[in-house]
């Protein structure tokens, strides 16, 4: 993304978030699907997503719904019979625009506009269990969802599923570690596939190593706090962020790549 489409969807999810906070459902909503793993493998966006994502229980939908409709006409909404959409008013098409240009821009042949901020929606099978609506292949306990934590994603902090590993797999693979794109949301089309593994990613893109915090600093810690390194291409810790993970999901392969150079503190 651009710098101009990377600050709109900055601004969508905030504004996503202020109507939250509005309808008193902060404590309700959750990054999700691509956004979430880009939190846990980058700090922020998958550098090759376009779009973000977000959940709700279906319960909260026509609130939300209305809540959302009220923001026009500086925001757009598109309600699809399983997810909903919010974006800027589109540009016009005659619009001079560059790099840094906020906004979103129409499509010819889709009733929304890019970039977008997917709003999904889940509901409980039983007490255990939830499932993605009308998408039911999604299937994750609930108790990977709540209570929910905060989650680093780009420079904010935003409610994630307190077992992010756990729940995500029901969404990506969980026997290989291959980094893939398969749809552009800026063209709002599917593309050829491309699978490839992480690794050779480590040179072009930072990823996050979790680490258990210092054997040191455990006696007056609880459980459950994880030291999230994101690493360069050279194995060299660019930042460090300490985030609320079970000691189980920190030491999980999946959705991290771990460079032969960084060693855990």
């Amino acid at each position: 993304m651009s710098p101009g489409q990377y600050a709109t969807m900055e601004k969508l999810i905030s504004q996503f978030e202020q109507v939250m906070v509005s309808l008193k459902l902060q404590d309700q909503w959750f990054l999700g699907a691509g956004s979430l793993l880009g939190s846990l493998q980058h700090h922020d966006y998958i550098p090759w997503d376009d779009d973000a994502d977000v959940g709700v229980h279906l319960r909260h939908r026509p609130r939300i719904q209305r809540a959302l409709s009220n923001l026009q006409p500086k925001f757009g909404t598109y309600w699809q019979r399983s997810r909903d959409k919010l974006f800027f008013k589109p540009l016009d098409k005659n619009a001079k625009t560059d790099l840094n240009t906020i906004g979103s821009h129409a499509f010819s042949n889709a009733p929304w506009a890019w970039p977008f901020i997917d709003i999904f929606y889940y509901r409980e099978i039983d007490a255990v269990k939830g499932e993605e609506f009308l998408q039911d292949f999604h299937k994750f306990n609930l108790s990977d969802i709540f209570p929910l934590t905060y989650r680093p994603f780009g420079k904010h902090w935003y409610p994630a599923p307190r077992r992010p590993i756990s729940f995500l797999r029901s969404y990506y693979s969980s026997k290989g570690q291959h980094c893939f794109s398969s749809y552009s949301h800026a063209l709002e089309k599917a593309l050829l596939p491309k699978y490839m593994d992480c690794r050779k990613l480590m040179e072009r893109y930072a990823f996050v190593h979790r680490c258990p915090i210092p054997e040191q600093e455990r006696d007056d810690k609880p459980l459950g706090l994880c030291d999230e390194h994101l690493v360069d291409g050279s194995g060299r810790s660019v930042h460090k962020i300490r985030t609320a993970l079970d000691p189980d999901e920190i030491d999980a392969p999946l959705y991290t790549v771990r460079h032969e150079s960084f060693k855990c503190p």
